[in-house]
């Protein structure tokens, strides 16, 4: 896999000077305004939010919002969040990012969502991991990194257990969505459980 600037952590993740995370389907890139109208679409509806914890609709301007959110927050280096975006053609697939990063203990919480569930399935989500594990341990020297998903979303956790993350927690009815409590099931990884390649 081709990890572009892999020397040093870019001050900008832009289209504009083409500084990004690249693999051979998916690519991560910064977040851009011109971006809210597409994620708007993609976001405002119930079958992508459902494990998001958040179902109350967003308007373009509360995504936009968002958006200048997380270039504060990755100006301070308390987070990172990037679109996920197909090479070819062209096309976003969703988010991810890296945040709550705790400089002293050297760990982070990981959020990945593929809004469309035409492209579930296909390895986007598999190969965003990846290059945002590698930005996290081998770029913001990571010691743990650590995600929760609902107990009910089996596709995640195998996707999560295929890449290297140990389940190692419980938080029981944490969750309350269509009716009924969910646990919530933490996972994580320590740099020396990543597997670069």
């Amino acid at each position: 896999m081709n990890f572009e600037n892999s020397t040093q952590i870019p001050t900008l993740y832009s289209r504009s000077n083409q500084t990004m995370f690249k693999g051979t389907k998916v690519q991560l890139r910064s977040l851009e305004l011109d971006d809210a109208a597409v994620i708007n679409q993609l976001y405002n509806h119930l079958e992508a939010r459902r494990f998001l914890d958040d179902i109350s609709p967003l308007s373009q301007e509360d995504i936009e919002e968002w958006i200048r959110t997380t270039w504060e927050s990755r100006k301070a280096h308390r987070s990172y969040f990037f679109i996920i975006e197909r090479l070819k053609p062209k096309q976003i697939l969703g988010v991810c990012g890296l945040f709550a990063i705790s400089p002293i203990n050297q760990k982070a919480e990981l959020m990945i969502a593929i809004y469309n569930k035409r492209d579930w399935g296909k390895g986007y989500g598999t190969e965003a991991l990846h290059l945002l594990l590698k930005f996290g341990f081998q770029q913001l020297n990571l010691h743990r990194i650590l995600l929760f998903t609902h107990d009910i979303n089996t596709r995640a956790q195998h996707i999560y257990e295929q890449i290297g993350f140990k389940p190692s927690g419980r938080r029981r009815h944490a969750s309350f969505f269509e009716g009924t409590y969910h646990d919530i099931l933490l996972y994580d990884m320590l740099v020396s459980e990543f597997q670069a390649d």
